[in-house]
This record gives structure tokens, C-alpha cells and sequence, in this order.
């Protein structure tokens, strides 16, 4: 980390970390639409907030969106990184998002993977700027 800072922590189980970039955003609308409780915090990439201690002790290679859990596995705090990751930890938490039948399923994997390798190319310039 390159300065000493703590994130801001809501009351809700999930805390979302991010910003309004198109990584940032998948993460948000799945939240809303599975109706999640949930805190969401500004990571300004432009004034560098991703590098900070709070931030890299959740994603240690400092890139949003980020998410902590509180009420993760056995009720458990648990910390989320990647926004395919998020994703797809979510879906399966509620239960929604991913269809049962296996070959429906597997199309739904080939679509969130490839968001995974396509949409980090729109994202890159904020976190290389």
C-alpha cells in the first residue's frame, strides 16, 4: 500500500468498493437485481484510493470493484475481488442469476468469461493512467 487508510464500512452485510467504470458497474446491477443489502463506497482510481491500506488489504493487486462480504460462508466475513469473481460468488449465493439445466449453464459460463477477458480492456486506462 502506498498510504495508510481504512475503508469506510456501512451497516448492510455487503460492502462494495468500485466506481462507475464498466467493471465497477456488472457488479452493482447484479446487486440490485438480486435485491442484496448492501453498502456501496467511491474508489476514486484518478486519486489513487485503490492503493491504499484498506483497499489492497481486501484486493492486493489494487483494482476495483472489491467487496467484503460480513455474512459470507458459515456467516463468516469473506473478501471478493475481480468482478468475475464477485459475479459469480453472488449468483451462487442467491441462488439466481445462473440457469440449472448444464447447458444453458455453460453458456452462461462462456458469456461471464468472456466479460472477464473483454471487459478489463475498456477498464485498463483508469488503472494504468
Amino acid at each position: 500500500a502506498r498510504t495508510e487508510r481504512e475503508l469506510p464500512k456501512g451497516d448492510h452485510p455487503i460492502q462494495l468498493y468500485s466506481m462507475g467504470t464498466p467493471n465497477g458497474q456488472k457488479v452493482s446491477i447484479a446487486l440490485v437485481e438480486l435485491e442484496a443489502k448492501f453498502d456501496a463506497w467511491m474508489i476514486n482510481i484518478m486519486k489513487e484510493d485503490q492503493f491504499t491500506s484498506g483497499f489492497v488489504e481486501i484486493n492486493p493487486n489494487s483494482k476495483i470493484p472489491a467487496m467484503v462480504d460480513n455474512d459470507g460462508p458459515d456467516g463468516k466475513p469473506i473478501k471478493i475481488f475481480e468482478s468475475g469473481s464477485i459475479l459469480l460468488y453472488l449468483a451462487e449465493k442467491y441462488g439466481k442469476l445462473i440457469p440449472k439445466d448444464p447447458a444453458k449453464k455453460v453458456e452462461c459460463m462462456n458469456w461471464l468469461f468472456f466479460q472477464v477477458g473483454a471487459g478489463p480492456y475498456l477498464g485498463q486506462f483508469g488503472h494504468f493512467y
